[in-house]
C-alpha cells in the first residue's frame, strides 16, 4: 500500500493517520490477591486486547461518507470484524505497518464523535476500534 493511505475494511482514505493515533493495551480476568502467608499471587487467565483511537484530519468528505455507510452497512457498529491496514511507519498497536486482522468498531451503538465536518467538503475523523491480542 503506498503511504498516506490508510484502509478501514474496504474504504481507503488517502491521508496519514495524524500524530497523536493512540493505543492502550487491556488485560482481562487477571486477579492478584495476598495469601495469608503474605505471599502475592496472580492468576492470569484472560485475553489481552487493545483499544485504540485513528485520527485522520482533513479527509475529503466522500471518503468519510464511504467510512460512515462502511460502520453502519457492513461492520454493522461493533458486530462485524474487519481489518485495519496502516501506512508503514503507523504502529496502531501491532507494530508498525501491521495490519490489525481482526478489528472491531469501538464507538458503541452510534457514531457520535467520530466524523466532525470541518469545512464544506471535508472530515476530521476519530475512529475508536478494539483488536483482540492473539
Amino acid at each position: 500500500m503506498p503511504t498516506g493511505q490508510i484502509t478501514i475494511g474496504t474504504v481507503t482514505i488517502n491521508k496519514n493517520p495524524a500524530y497523536g493515533t493512540v493505543w492502550w493495551n487491556i488485560r482481562f480476568n487477571q486477579k492478584t490477591i495476598i495469601t495469608a502467608d503474605a505471599t502475592r499471587k496472580t492468576y492470569d487467565n484472560g485475553p489481552e486486547i487493545i483499544l485504540g483511537i485513528i485520527f485522520i484530519r482533513n479527509v475529503v468528505k466522500s471518503e468519510g461518507d464511504s467510512l460512515r455507510n462502511y460502520i453502519t452497512d457492513t461492520a454493522i457498529f461493533g458486530k462485524n470484524p474487519f481489518t485495519i491496514t496502516p501506512p508503514p511507519a503507523t504502529d496502531l498497536g501491532n507494530g508498525d505497518g501491521n495490519a490489525l486482522s481482526v478489528a472491531y468498531y469501538n464507538g458503541g451503538r452510534d457514531l457520535k464523535g467520530v466524523l466532525e465536518l470541518i469545512r464544506p467538503q471535508r472530515y476530521n475523523i476519530k475512529f475508536p476500534y478494539w483488536y483482540k491480542v492473539v
